[in-house]
């Protein structure tokens, strides 16, 4: 364990108590750490607002940047408790294994898998971190993020994984576009040669694009009637863990239009 990063962590835990603000000197008795300590950790965290100290008092408190990182934390909490038995319906329909895939700087991390009853699957991991622009559960999550966050991502570079991942960013704005256009992303050897995917956004109650979720099967067993079909459940789905997040329609145009 990281002993500096260990002692910061005790500062705000100490820093919680409701209604009550500390002296250095209190922190410092309390957490048995010399003042000198004590001092530069809280001098860091002001800097960031996740403490503030009273200018006419000297006392320190928990500060406002906290709050949105408690909200994010109980978001993905409550994303994660509600997603499960919808990837297992979806699942269930489909036949397929189902994901949940969430953004973690320019790449989607699986958060949350489930199997499909099929012995010839597609390895893809819980915990797996890909490109954005690989993938229609990936593109689905980049699709609807803010168009500056889209153009950094570009600049960033377009990795080639498989003979048909999009590295044109022309090509790749356009295809961002149709998913925007029509709520749904489908995906075929864009990082595994093989495996083809259907991906579509899940909305949180403001309106924004918390997650993506999908399924990833191998072509060789979707033909185009099937594609059709596999569109139809996974945005069913989709919707369902989105109205599930307190998502409401009439909160879905905030984005830009590229």
């Amino acid at each position: 364990m990281i002993q500096s990063l260990i002692r910061a962590i005790n500062v705000l835990e100490a820093l919680k108590e409701p209604e009550k603000s500390f002296s250095l000197a209190e922190l410092s008795e309390a957490l048995e750490l010399p003042p000198s300590t004590i001092h530069r950790i809280l001098q860091t965290f002001c800097s960031k607002n996740y403490v503030t100290r009273d200018e006419r008092t000297h006392l320190y408190q928990l500060g406002p940047a906290l709050i949105s990182l408690g909200m994010a934390a109980t978001h993905h909490v409550k994303l994660q408790n509600a997603a499960p038995p919808i990837l297992r319906k979806l699942s269930a329909m489909t036949g397929e294994d189902t994901f949940l895939v969430i953004l973690a700087g320019f790449k989607g991390l699986v958060l949350e898998k489930v199997e499909g009853p099929n012995n010839l699957k597609v390895i893809e991991k819980f915990g797996y971190e890909v490109d954005l622009h690989c993938g229609a559960i990936r593109k689905s999550l980049l699709a609807y993020q803010p168009d500056s966050f889209i153009r950094d991502f570009i600049e960033h570079g377009l990795s080639r994984h498989a003979d048909n991942t999009i590295t044109n960013p022309s090509t790749l704005m356009e295809d961002l576009k149709k998913i925007r256009r029509e709520g749904i992303a489908v995906s075929c050897g864009e990082y595994i040669r093989d495996a083809m995917g259907v991906g579509a956004p899940v909305f949180s109650r403001n309106g924004s694009v918390v997650a993506s979720m999908g399924l990833i099967a191998p072509i060789s067993r979707v033909d185009s009637k099937r594609i059709e079909l596999l569109k139809r459940d996974v945005k069913q789905c989709s919707q369902e863990l989105s109205y599930d997040l307190g998502y409401a329609e009439n909160t879905a145009d905030r984005y830009g239009k590229f």
